[in-house]
């Protein structure tokens, strides 16, 4: 990899997501509309995109599947980074553009909070300095990692048997989780070998992208108590470090196996389903940095002021719904696993939160956002028992 190929990199892994995420940013709610909802939001997005247009690929191309499959992705993510970013200047000429109220906010934080930054960006170079200078080899990389060299270098997707090098019929089992293709994708428009692009490069942008959505479930949790949040991103990133208490655990795979759709799955499918609901729990408006309006039914306390809701109070439910649909399909780009995980989770939450809000119409809309991610399931189990042979 040389200083040439890095600009493709930033472009791929940095601009184009968050070009895309912008396109939510008019269906989010004021405080949503950040520069770290946009970056998780687009690659969401990203990794939707990606099972759209490849499954079709992976099924029905038995060569030149990778060739096919960016002739068809990169103009759609090309078109629609471009339009993230002219809804982004529009709503920016209208006063509704990204607010950077979080740099402010650290600006003007108090010597303390600095400080607990600094170390949690500290350990966060760590991490990836660490990561880079010592990826570790695991044995699904025989699996994972070759089958992302195979598509790069032999121009087919799932069509070659990784352990054997030879021909063979298409591994129904992984074909729907195209986490090795994104890989290959990346090794062929940066001109960089695929197994670079998994173990030194993937680490580089997982890590923070992970921290980011850390940032904003944190911001979820802590409401106005914007003071906890600097302590709250530290204890997550110890947690991380000090996490491999065996093979399993998230913690590990984090650090070790990012690259790994398995790690992806469990390290932001998972907790991007949890900011999401958090998000969606939110039935109260900031309107300064120190009054709340009240959920329905909650009276005395404190800091928090029962009064009429402004009509915008709940502005952003449809964009947040809209993205877990789009993020009940993502995850399949990981796991076939976290499909079933996401949707389990949507429905257990949408129960709650349809009984919190005494609205049976959130449980039916947690439903449709499960829509995409039945269809996945039907057409693995379709594939998985020889009832579809493509």
């Amino acid at each position: 990899m040389t200083i040439f190929q890095i600009p493709g990199l930033i472009l791929w892994l940095v601009v184009v997501p968050f070009c895309m995420g912008l396109l939510f940013m008019p269906l989010f709610a004021e405080h949503l509309r950040r520069p770290g909802a946009a970056f998780v939001s687009g690659y969401i997005l990203f990794f939707t995109l990606l099972e759209l247009v490849g499954i079709p690929v992976v099924l029905f191309h038995i060569y030149h599947g990778l060739t096919i499959f960016i002739r068809w992705f990169v103009p759609v993510v090309s078109v629609l980074s471009i339009a993230g970013v002219g809804v982004a200047l529009w709503e920016k000429k209208n006063g509704r553009g990204l607010s950077f109220e979080g740099a402010r906010r650290l600006v003007e934080s108090s010597t303390e909070e600095k400080i607990v930054m600094v170390l949690f960006f500290i350990l966060i170079g760590f991490q990836l300095y660490m990561s880079f200078t010592r990826a570790s080899f695991d044995g699904d990389d025989a699996y994972y990692g070759v089958q992302a060299l195979i598509a790069q270098q032999v121009d087919t997707l799932y069509r070659v048997n990784p352990y054997t090098g030879r021909s063979a019929p298409l591994d129904v089992r992984h074909a729907l989780a195209l986490f090795p293709v994104w890989e290959a994708f990346l090794g062929r428009m940066c001109g960089i070998h695929a197994t670079i692009i998994s173990h030194s490069v993937v680490p580089l942008i997982l890590i923070p992208l992970t921290y980011v959505l850390y940032f904003q479930i944190g911001k979820a949790l802590f409401g106005g108590k914007k003071g906890q949040l600097p302590m709250f991103m530290v204890l997550i990133a110890l947690w991380q470090i000090f996490g491999n208490i065996s093979i399993y655990t998230t913690e590990t795979f984090f650090l070790t196996r990012t690259w790994q759709g398995k790690s992806f799955a469990g390290n932001f499918v998972i907790p991007a389903v949890l900011w999401i609901f958090l998000s969606l729990f939110t039935s109260y408006k900031k309107v300064d940095e120190d009054v709340l309006y009240a959920p329905k039914g909650m009276k005395n306390l404190g800091r928090w002021a029962e009064r009429p809701q402004p009509e915008n109070a709940h502005m952003g439910k449809k964009g947040l719904w809209l993205l877990l649909a789009c993020l009940n399909l993502a995850g399949g780009a990981s796991s076939s696993l976290a499909i079933l995980l996401s949707c389990m989770m949507t429905m257990g939450f949408g129960f709650l939160f349809a009984v919190r809000e005494r609205k049976f119409g959130i449980f039916i809309k947690a439903g449709f956002t499960c829509v995409p991610g039945g269809v996945y399931v039907l057409l693995y189990l379709a594939l998985t028992h020889g009832i579809f042979v493509p």
